[in-house]
């Protein structure tokens, strides 16, 4: 085989490393891409639901029935975006979405106005808790 020859096989094997090369670079920017934007819906559906479990509650008087399967129904919606930020997140997004959770289970356990304001001040503030982990754990903050 004459230079020209090499030459060739060279100028091929280099375009077969740099397909190579670009192939996997493209797809762990794809991975990171889609995983950031699966993260970024779960949060804000993880909230949406949050808001509007409050909201359901306090239009509504401590114990009201109907309100109760509103409430549940909202409190559910936050445990399925939960299991998302499970897979997606790290354990201080997961422990401030748990703490949330939790404080709306109060929400729907209160049984006076007084432990409803309460709950829902509460809530609120776990709020915060999540969107400050959410954007620590994003690099937003």
């Amino acid at each position: 085989m004459d230079a020209s020859g090499y030459a060739a096989w060279a100028a091929a094997a280099t375009s077969m490393a740099t397909l190579v090369v670009t192939t996997v670079v493209q797809g762990r920017r794809e991975q990171r891409t889609w995983s950031r934007e699966a993260l970024t819906d779960a949060f804000v559906a993880f909230l949406a639901a949050s808001w509007k479990h409050s909201d359901i509650a306090k239009a509504a008087p401590p114990g009201d029935p109907g309100a109760a399967t509103d409430l549940a129904v909202q409190y559910g919606e936050m445990r399925n975006h939960l299991t998302r930020l499970r897979l997606l997140s790290t354990h201080d997004v997961l422990a401030a979405g748990e703490r949330l959770l939790r404080l709306h289970r109060h929400i729907q356990e209160a049984g006076t106005a007084e432990e409803l304001e309460r709950a829902l001040s509460a809530a609120s503030e776990g709020r915060r808790v999540v969107v400050a982990a959410g954007k620590k754990h994003m690099g937003l903050a």
